[in-house]
């Protein structure tokens, strides 16, 4: 929750937020990263802020991923690592919303999640439930792209009520604890 609430601030101190809270309004940032802990924690980072999260594979290629940047009007890009990010920089220019680029590997030279973490002040992180408070269940959470399989990847807009409707759908399939 700590590191968490950090991201968020960070993100605060950057400007990111649930702006007017309208699915056009809400600020956008992207992941391309494998999986790691750090995924989830970013993740609902944003989504505690009213910002809206848009995950991508990091295998994606270099025009499928100024696609999607350009088309979410993505404002912060988190990169697993420095391949990650020097395929970001070689198309920053083209992404006009695109604001910052941090990676999750720390590498010298280059602005990581801990860097965003060290921009949180105990006001920003204060300020984190009264974003949260203004979040609906029907409220858009993150926006998943497709492949692109058939033509340009399309965006698929998920509400917290649908991520929540997949958890409770899944609970039968575990046994019950001990």
């Amino acid at each position: 929750k700590e590191t968490v609430d950090k991201i968020s601030a960070g993100l605060l101190q950057t400007g990111i937020s649930g702006n007017d809270m309208t699915a056009e309004g809400r600020d956008k940032v992207s992941i391309v990263s494998k999986n790691r802990p750090e995924w989830v924690m970013i993740d609902l980072a944003v989504m505690q802020i009213g910002a809206v999260l848009t995950p991508i594979y990091p295998t994606i290629n270099i025009n499928e991923l100024e696609f999607i940047l350009n088309d979410a009007e993505v404002k912060i890009l988190i990169c697993n690592n420095k391949e990650d990010y020097e395929k970001a920089m070689s198309i920053k220019d083209a992404v006009p919303s695109l604001k910052d680029v941090f990676t999750i590997e720390e590498v010298e030279g280059i602005p990581s999640l801990k860097d965003l973490m060290n921009r949180a002040t105990p006001e920003a992180i204060a300020e984190i439930q009264q974003h949260s408070s203004k979040i609906g269940y029907e409220d858009l959470a993150t926006i998943i792209y497709t492949s692109g399989t058939t033509g340009k990847p399309k965006g698929v807009m998920l509400s917290h009520k649908n991520m929540l409707s997949n958890v409770m759908a899944s609970i039968p399939c575990f046994p019950p604890g001990e």
